[in-house]
């Protein structure tokens, strides 16, 4: 029930923005980019989780209008799958101070096994259905405000049954550290309710270093527990990103 009245309320929403934005979506071009991470650890989108080992995280947003399409691919650099998402979502509102977006993910999550009869080697994949609504208030370039929430049942009867993650972040974006240096900072504080399995208060930080004429970028990230049930560990992750 509660999956028909979230559809229902996302075709509501796009049908009378649709309507009064038509003309002007049509007339913007296709767009596409994306970014790619090498990673020692492999923090997943909630940063409490972590593959454990080095890996590879993919992601490609296309863009028409108002609408979009981004897809996450996460491989452990063994090519082994662990994760991936995939959202078709909207943009709310999208001016030059404010933008607003909903969106709609499945999500898989390979989880490996260690049966003995398939050779020492299994993976089991359990399947999310995520609604998500993300925003980003700009006081100006480079100090923004960001906000994510995201609403997340199984479709299966494994793993997670309901997932609730709200994040309240600030960008200190592109910070000039003599000639060449630049640096992002966004601490961001969040809350997580994974039904039956954790639920508390984290504080979070990535750090971000390029060079200026750097196709790259280097970043460090940090996940601390404020007020956790049951109690968690820190989680870190270091890597490059490379964006397209």
């Amino acid at each position: 029930m509660l999956k028909k009245q979230v559809a229902a309320i996302l075709l509501a929403i796009l049908a009378i923005t649709a309507k009064a934005q038509d003309t002007a979506a049509h007339a913007k071009p296709i767009t596409v980019s994306g970014n790619i991470q090498v990673t020692n650890n492999g923090t997943a989108p909630v940063p409490i989780f972590a593959l454990g080992r080095p890996a590879i995280i993919g992601s490609t947003t296309v863009r028409k209008g108002h609408f979009y399409a981004n897809f996450e691919q996460y491989f452990g650099l063994d090519t082994k799958p662990w994760r991936m998402n995939n959202r078709i979502g909207y943009f709310l509102a999208d001016t030059k101070a404010l933008t607003l977006t909903f969106s709609t993910n499945i999500s898989l999550f390979f989880l490996q096994r260690n049966p003995q009869p398939n050779h020492g080697e299994e993976f089991q994949t359990q399947r999310y259905w995520a609604q998500e609504l993300t925003g980003e208030y700009r006081i100006n370039p480079n100090r923004k405000l960001q906000f994510l929430y995201w609403h997340t049942n199984n479709v299966d009867t494994l793993g997670i049954n309901r997932e609730e993650f709200v994040n309240l972040a600030f960008l200190f974006d592109n910070v000039q550290l003599g000639a060449k240096n630049i640096i992002s900072f966004k601490p961001s504080v969040f809350y997580l309710f994974d039904q039956g399995a954790l639920q508390g208060v984290f504080a979070a930080q990535t750090t971000t270093y390029q060079r200026k004429k750097w196709k790259f970028s280097l970043f460090v990230q940090t996940t601390f527990q404020v007020h956790v049930v049951p109690a968690n560990k820190m989680t870190w992750n270091a890597g490059v990103n490379v964006p397209f």
